[in-house]
């Protein structure tokens, strides 16, 4: 004695499945429905195996951006950011007071070799006897 099958199950596929689904019906010369009692019943998995499988399907899916890891990242990208912007203004002052140390020094030796070397007025007034 048989009964009738007269309880529905939803299950949700992708159009890819649902084609080879159906194309795997008509090549058996069955109902869709049919097919897939006969799967889920012959179906004869350890529980391991569907865990398995559970997470080699979370494994494929698209993974969504972690909202942590986003502000993470972008607090990293701006500290980064401000070290840069730092280390350059620290670079410039310094580059800065280097040009003003060799200024300095320019001016000293020109100074010096000012007071250094007689000037030639003076070597004339040497010659000529004058004070």
């Amino acid at each position: 004695m048989t009964t009738k099958p007269s309880e529905r199950i939803v299950v949700f596929v992708t159009p890819a499945q649902k084609l080879a689904i159906t194309n795997t019906a008509d090549g058996l010369g069955i109902s869709v429905s049919e097919l897939m009692r006969r799967a889920v019943l012959s179906f004869n998995a350890t529980s391991e195996q569907v865990k398995v499988a559970g997470l080699v399907d979370r494994l494929r899916a698209p993974k969504t951006p972690d909202p942590l890891n986003v502000a993470l990242r972008q607090v990293a990208e701006r500290a980064a950011a401000r070290e840069a912007r730092d280390a350059a203004q620290v670079a410039r002052e310094a580059s800065k007071q280097t040009l003003a140390a060799e200024k300095a020094e320019e001016s000293n030796a020109d100074y010096t070799d000012d007071l250094a070397s007689p000037d030639a007025s003076d070597e004339d007034a040497s010659l000529s006897g004058r004070p």
